[in-house]
């Protein structure tokens, strides 16, 4: 009787182990995408690719913010007209056209999938969606998908084997070159 019991409320007080996705500095946004089997194959296909010491869960960050500059680019092209996209590009596919990049198959059917974003990450989404919607009539997962595709482009041509440790390193980076 020398041991003394718990009381049950200082049983469920104490500290346990918590289960599931380590936690981050900032906790990341979930934001639900169409994808085809083939994008996700795609995707999968990045995280070999990637530099330094990124997974899978880094790959939406980094396409919206390349997304995000290079659409930054686009609109300081056309700074001195009333004007977020220049004349030429009249649909998204010329848009696939002007960065070089694969056009989209449409053949099977997407499946919705949840991608985990930073705040910032989510508000740049939101922000390129909402321009391309009202030119163009594109949703989110078009967007996601033009923002995945420029990013396998980046990675095949641009980081050329760097190593980075964090994002804002990455994403530094990718101002350095674009802008």
């Amino acid at each position: 009787m020398s041991e003394r019991r718990k009381s049950t409320l200082a049983a469920l007080l104490e500290e346990k182990p918590k289960r599931g996705r380590p936690p981050r500095a900032v906790s990341r946004k979930n934001v639900y995408v169409a994808l085809t089997p083939e994008q996700k194959q795609g995707v999968e296909n990045m995280v070999g690719e990637l530099p330094g010491n990124f997974g899978r869960a880094d790959i939406p960050d980094m396409a919206v913010n390349l997304l995000a500059i290079r659409m930054e680019l686009l609109r300081r092209d056309v700074a001195d007209r009333d004007r977020e996209i220049p004349e030429g590009v009249t649909d998204l596919e010329s848009l696939y056209l002007l960065w070089d990049l694969p056009l989209p198959s449409e053949e099977v059917e997407p499946a919705w999938t949840s991608i985990r974003l930073s705040p910032q990450q989510a508000i740049e989404l939101g922000r390129i969606h909402g321009v391309l919607k009202a030119m163009y009539g594109v949703n989110r997962s078009q967007v996601y998908w033009l923002s995945l595709t420029l990013f396998g482009q980046f990675l095949h041509s641009e980081h050329a084997g760097k190593s980075f440790e964090s994002l804002p390193e990455v994403n530094a980076w990718m101002h350095r070159i674009y802008l």
